[in-house]
């Protein structure tokens, strides 16, 4: 298989509901793909993601009124996305690599088709965005919905959104944690000199090449993948020494070893998650990274408290379910996935809330954490759960905004249980 028949067989599955890094993973390991061939299906896919809505305007004169295969459109997608966003690739080779996948998966007659819409786009490669209204044309410009265009814009202001826009059209860089359990930054920083130090969170690293996963530091247990947002959240918490501490959503488990790390491998975290396979991730991170503190076990966090003794924990960990709308450079296909399911997430939100509550021990610390910057589902949702339990009152707030340190967008609060 060749790099773009890759491309367009991810991009197909992304647009029926698969993840991006999920899907282009399992191609990486299941292909033998040289690294240059690797970075550039990489680029193709997370570029055809990340300007879908741009792209599409751009091809919506070409395909009006065309019946398009989810294949075929897969394949203009690709291939018109590199016309516009890659310079050093002829369009004959483009289209001509392109008309052949299309032979091999769909025919000869559907092969021409492609053919003439191609070269259709060829001389469309700039993308001129013609519309009046002034939300609809940066919806189309930075390929962002219009109703989180308008979300954005209400909540943070015209300026301040257009930067997290921007934001969200870069890559964030290849940051990992690094694990003092088992080796110092001094360490690492001498043998792998071209790894440098973060800027945000306290053990950050940042990696200038390929899959963290595949080093040799990651195998070793020295080091997980981890945003350097991200961990600002276990270092927010301000846990001590042989604490008693929850994660109430803790999968895949990566501020949940961050905790343990920090806890010195004393004391006990408790960590939960809802479905009964994330656990053995879980798991399987704590064993890795030689965190030999934590307890993980699948439920329902809403019902912790039918379990769990009430008010038996010195610090909670709250990194709830959210819509992700910190993450759109990281993960950009989340921008086209259906934003109703926002309220249902807020109710979910609220009942964890409540519920650690009821587990916090008076001068307990709870850390609520997202990372998504909708702030209804960040600020407003703790005035309310302030509002219903006055027992708990904010010590700290902190919002990381995308393009502050090219990291993912993250919400946390420090809430604790008043004596």
């Amino acid at each position: 298989m060749n790099i773009r028949e890759a491309a367009v067989e991810i991009i197909q599955r992304v647009m029926m509901g698969g993840y991006l890094n999920l899907t282009l993973n399992s191609y990486l390991e299941k292909y033998d793909f040289s690294k240059t061939d690797g970075a550039l299906l990489t680029r193709i896919v997370y570029s055809v993601m990340t300007h879908r809505l741009t792209l599409e305007y751009g091809m919506k004169e070409v395909i009006e009124g065309k019946k398009l295969k989810p294949y075929e459109k897969a394949v203009l997608l690709c291939g018109y996305c590199q016309m516009v966003y890659f310079d050093r690739i002829p369009d004959y080779a483009i289209i001509n690599e392109s008309v052949a996948l299309v032979k091999k998966k769909r025919g000869k007659q559907a092969a021409g088709f492609i053919n003439a819409l191609l070269r259709q786009l060829v001389i469309r490669k700039e993308i001129v965005i013609d519309v009046a209204n002034e939300l609809e044309y940066f919806s189309i410009h930075y390929s962002q919905p219009l109703w989180l265009v308008k979300m954005l814009f209400k909540q943070y202001g015209k300026d301040e959104a257009l930067k997290i826009f921007e934001a969200f059209q870069k890559t964030p860089p290849l940051t990992a944690r690094l694990n003092t359990l088992k080796a110092s930054k001094e360490e690492v920083m001498q043998t792998y000199p071209k790894i440098k130090v973060g800027k945000l969170a306290d053990n950050s690293l940042i990696f200038p090449f390929g899959n963290i996963a595949n080093h040799l530091l990651f195998k070793e247990g020295k080091v997980s993948v981890q945003d350097e947002a991200s961990q600002k959240v276990a270092e927010f918490l301000d846990v001590k020494p042989h604490m008693r501490v929850l994660d109430m959503c803790a999968a895949p488990g990566s501020k949940t070893t961050h905790l343990a790390m920090l806890m010195e491998n004393t004391g006990s975290i408790h960590a939960y998650d809802i479905h009964e396979h994330k656990i053995a991730l879980i798991k399987k991170n704590a064993e890795r990274l030689g965190c030999t503190n934590i307890q993980a076990k699948a439920y329902d966090a809403t019902r912790l408290d039918e379990i769990e003794a009430l008010e038996s924990f010195d610090a909670i960990l709250l990194d709830g379910p959210c819509s992700g709308l910190g993450v759109l450079g990281r993960k950009p296909e989340i921008r086209y996935h259906d934003s109703s399911v926002m309220d249902e997430l807020i109710k979910t939100q609220s009942k964890l809330l409540k519920t650690a509550e009821k587990l916090l021990k008076n001068g307990g610390i709870l850390v609520y954490s997202t990372c998504t910057l909708n702030k209804k589902e960040n600020e407003k949702n703790i005035e309310r759960f302030m509002e219903d339990c006055p027992m708990m009152y904010k010590e700290e707030e902190q919002t990381i905004l995308p393009y502050t340190y090219q990291s993912d967008g993250f919400y946390m609060v420090k809430l604790v249980k008043r004596k």
